[in-house]
């Protein structure tokens, strides 16, 4: 009796657990490095999604649109994502290299890790779901930051 009380725990646990990793996006949870390495290793397209803790769209966007049950099979069946926290080191010197200054702002990167494009703002899990079967399969190309984003020397 006692082993089945612990089957039926373990099974619904189980159960549980399928049940969370469906209902939201799975972000990658290493290093920024180790995340590129394992996508490139994957060959699969990546999104980045920088965001802050003070970013009220930021929030909105990972509550109404990362939670989407559409959206969220499709983006971890097909991409690499990962979380960029621009208030850490490593996440501002992630948004300096692809010149992020506007929050959230999500840039695609294809599989070899080349800049495709980006999206700035809130957008709804329709939306989304549109723009990421648009730039799947589209190579990108090294990113190089706009002269009007650039600091003039002094």
């Amino acid at each position: 009796m006692f082993l089945l009380g612990i089957t039926f725990v373990l099974f619904a646990s189980f159960i549980n657990i399928a049940e969370v990793s469906q209902s939201q996006v799975n972000f990658y949870t290493g290093s920024y490095d180790d995340f590129l390495r394992e996508a490139k290793k994957l060959k699969k397209p990546i999104v980045l999604d920088f965001w802050a803790i003070w970013c009220d769209p930021c929030k909105k966007l990972e509550n109404e649109t990362f939670t989407n049950s559409n959206l969220v099979s499709y983006m971890n069946a097909n991409y690499m994502i990962y979380k960029v926290d621009i208030d850490s080191f490593d996440g501002m010197a992630i948004a300096d290299r692809f010149a992020v200054d506007v929050y959230p702002t999500l840039v695609f990167l294809d599989p070899k890790t080349k800049y495709v494009c980006r999206y700035r703002g809130f957008f709804p899990a329709y939306y989304l779901r549109n723009e990421l079967e648009k730039t799947k399969n589209q190579k990108g190309k090294h990113f190089i930051i706009p002269k009007s984003l650039l600091i003039p020397s002094l």
